[in-house]
Order: C-alpha cells, then structure tokens, then sequence
C-alpha cells in the first residue's frame, strides 16, 4: 500500500505543477510588474508572460502543453517522474529544457503521500492530511518565486479547515492532530494568525517597512484552525528556526545581505510538515538535546 500511495501522490504531484505554474497568472497586472525582479533574485528561467500565458487558468486550457513552443503534450508526455526521465529532461517536440522542478514536485509530493499513509493510515485523518501537504507544496514553490502566498489556496483553505473542524466536533470522524472542536480551532487561530498578525504590525509600525506578509497570517490561519494550538506554534517555532538557520547559511555562502527579502511561507510549511509527521514528542527531545536540557 506504501507504494500504491506513493504512486498516487506523485500523480497528484503532477497536477500540482500546472497549480504552481498557472495560479500566478491570475494576479493583478500590477503584482506583476516584479516578475523581472524576482526572476533575477531567485534566477528561474521563466520566459515572460504572454498574452496567452495570462489567460491560464488552473482548468484552462485543459491539456497541459510546452511553455516554450505551445505544443499540447501527449498523455504519455505527463507521465510522473517517468515520463522526465524518458524524455531527458527536454520537450520532445522543441527540444527546450525542461524544470527539474517538475519531477521534484512529484517526487514530493508522492513522499508526503506515502508519509501520510503511513502515519495516520488510510482513513479520513490520513487523506485530510495529504490534501493540506498538496497545497503547502503549492504554497510553498509559488511564494519562493513571486513572495506571495495566494488567496485562492489560504482562504477557502481556512474555510474547509473549519467545516472538517465542525464535521469532527460532532461526528469525530478525524483523530490527533485535527482539532477537535471548535474551541481548539479558535485558539489555533489566534495562536497562529493572531501572533504573527501582531507580530507584522509591530514591526511595520516600529521599521516603517513590512517584515512580514499576510499571506504568511492567512496560511497560520488555515493551520490554527486544522491543527489548534500545538500546530500553530509548532510551526511559528520551528518555521522560524529553519527559516534562520537557512537564512544564516545564504548569507554565508552565498553573501546574501542581512536586509534581503526571503519568503517566510516554505519555512512555516516545514515547520508544520516537521510537527505532523516527526511528532511534538521527538521534537522536544531533539530541542532538549540540542539545548543541553536531555539526560
């Protein structure tokens, strides 16, 4: 079965490319005005927009097709992982490179699948579970490129949370971590989305700048309200703390300034990631040994 759910994820992973390249097209025209900008920070070979480009949509065009020659793939071309490997890399009908990007998020997101089953089993704990990692996945790559965390995934990611939270409180059809009732909920929501929306007023406030998006406080929204309390801070701890010790490294290696934008929202989702499938328990003992506070 471990298998079986890794071949399952890796062909959701497959959709979630077409979220991740598609979603950002339907900005505002004025969101976009960076794209250059970012482009040259996070170097991604992304050809500029055209006028076709910005008509995407997630469901149109419905065939997935070649973003340098518009050429529509064959069903074989759209095999997981596979089908990269077959073709080197490269599309078969221009010869263009092709993203490693695209297997990866496959090979991910068939992880995080298999993870699933194999923690919470193959239950409705389990496929909740899944469907939040699919969209962290989505999350994260889109907010890496562009510094945005989109409202069409956050949002109504926060409102399907709360109604699977109303399902569990009466019909307790989900176990840990889900919250259990709507109390939990609430405060996950203030723990999560509560914290760092004061946390970026304070600093916008104090600096005159913004530190900190909202798009990071509608994404600890959406876990507050899945995850209660210990997911929230959970993920601001260690959201935070991979975000500085990967930070730390770029700056390092790379000579990144200390000033330099980073996007918070792929730390936040290791973190969580790090909380569903490592556990509080393992945490805390790992901490205190890193601490010096174990036996």
């Amino acid at each position: 079965m471990g298998i079986l759910a890794f071949i399952f994820g890796s062909i959701i992973g497959s959709f979630l490319t077409v979220c991740i390249y598609r979603i950002p097209y339907g900005r505002e025209p004025e969101s976009l005005s960076t794209q250059e900008e970012l482009e040259s920070e996070h170097d991604i070979a992304t050809e500029p927009a055209t006028s076709e480009e910005q008509k995407l949509s997630v469901c149109h065009p419905s065939r997935s097709f070649c973003p340098h020659c518009q050429a529509q793939l064959h069903w074989y071309h759209n095999i997981p992982i596979i089908s990269w490997l077959m073709l080197r890399g490269r599309c078969s009908f221009c010869q263009a490179r092709i993203s490693i990007r695209y297997p990866l998020v496959e090979v991910i997101s068939g992880s995080l699948a298999y993870f699933s089953y194999a923690t919470f089993g193959l239950n409705a704990t389990g496929l909740v579970i899944y469907a939040f990692c699919a969209s962290l996945i989505v999350i994260s790559f889109i907010d890496y490129d562009y510094f945005i965390i989109p409202n069409v995934i956050s949002l109504p990611g926060t409102l399907i949370a709360l109604a699977l939270v109303v399902l569990n409180q009466f019909l307790h059809i989900f176990s840990a971590p889900i919250a259990t009732d709507l109390r939990e909920a609430f405060w996950g929501f203030m723990a999560g989305a509560g914290f760092l929306f004061i946390v970026s007023e304070g600093y916008l406030r104090l600096r005159k700048r913004e530190g900190l998006g909202m798009g990071d406080v509608k994404l600890l929204a959406m876990t507050g309200v899945l995850f209660g309390v210990p997911g929230s801070l959970y993920t601001i701890f260690l959201g935070s703390l991979f975000g500085s010790l990967i930070g730390l490294a770029l700056i390092l290696t790379f000579g990144r300034k200390m000033s330099q934008q980073l996007p918070f929202g792929p730390y936040l989702a290791l973190g969580t990631l790090t909380y569903l499938f490592v556990g509080p328990e393992i945490i805390m003992q790992y901490l205190g040994k890193l601490l010096g506070l174990g036996q």
